[in-house]
């Protein structure tokens, strides 16, 4: 819409107030345990083999054999995060530890056999991949007949600036490609893995962690403070921390104003 003086002087401020109040009602997002659900509702039986692929410290591995009573292999290439997840799974009762392993391995090197797999959970991971055709074909190797990957990973949109795309991929890790949801679709066609659903979650994960700690508007607070101060940061944690940081606030600002959206794609091997 064009610029409209008589809109914006006259009509808008007889909306104004009114729009601010509907904006102030929640829509309501879905926060994570939606993925939670999504494995609910494939009906796997307890003792199903689980892959938690990038399973950091574990979190999501003791989850998966609390609820439903899985056998999960968390994997994961930095010995940090399996330090972690072992020292966790020392903390769990008997009954979840015995349930739960670590090793390292990636999304495009499972240390299991073929066909051995009945669930791959990958929340977060892709992002990092190279070659996400390479990470879905091994996916498709590792899994049983009828098994099924529960995928969580953050796309990128036109909101989101080439440059400042470029930049966060530079500073995070990750790969450019591997944000492009065409690139995601490419991957998983290619390798017959086929979908049983797509969620599409947009700014959802945003917005519940804004409604429920304000976790945006805070990091936007941060985001202000480095840049208006940067040498104040810098001279006391260091380049390096600070050039993390300032792209760490950033991602959270873009995950709710729609430059990065969440997806779940549910996918079965034929």
């Amino acid at each position: 819409m064009a610029w409209d003086p008589d809109f914006f002087h006259t009509a808008f401020p007889r909306v104004e107030e009114r729009f601010r109040a509907r904006l102030d009602e929640s829509l309501e997002p879905r926060d994570p345990s939606v993925l939670l659900q999504v494995v609910r509702e494939l009906g796997l039986p307890p003792d199903s083999v689980v892959v938690d692929v990038g399973c950091g410290s574990g979190e999501h591995a003791f989850r998966l054999a609390t609820h439903f009573g899985f056998d999960v292999l968390g994997i994961d290439s930095v010995q940090r995060h399996l330090d972690l997840a072992r020292a966790a799974r020392r903390d769990q009762p008997e009954p979840i530890a015995s349930r739960v392993s670590f090793e390292r391995g990636s999304a495009t090197a499972v240390p299991l056999r073929e066909g051995r797999v009945d669930l791959v959970w990958c929340r977060d991971a892709l992002g990092r991949v190279e070659d996400l055709a390479e990470a879905y074909a091994e996916m498709a190797r590792v899994l049983r007949p009828g098994g099924y990957v529960v995928s969580h990973q953050v796309v990128a949109t036109d909101r989101l600036d080439a440059v400042d795309g470029a930049w966060l991929c530079d500073v995070l890790g990750l790969v450019p490609e591997s944000l492009d949801p065409h690139v995601i679709d490419a991957a998983i066609d290619a390798s017959g893995l086929r979908h049983v659903d797509a969620v599409d979650l947009g700014t959802e994960w945003g917005e519940w962690a804004e409604e429920s700690s304000g976790q945006a508007s805070r990091a936007l607070l941060h985001l202000a403070r480095l840049r208006r101060d940067p040498d104040r940061y810098r001279s006391e944690f260091g380049d390096a921390a600070y050039d993390v940081m300032e792209a760490d606030c950033a991602w959270q600002v873009h995950r709710l104003t729609g430059g990065l959206v969440g997806r779940i794609d549910v996918l079965v091997r034929p």
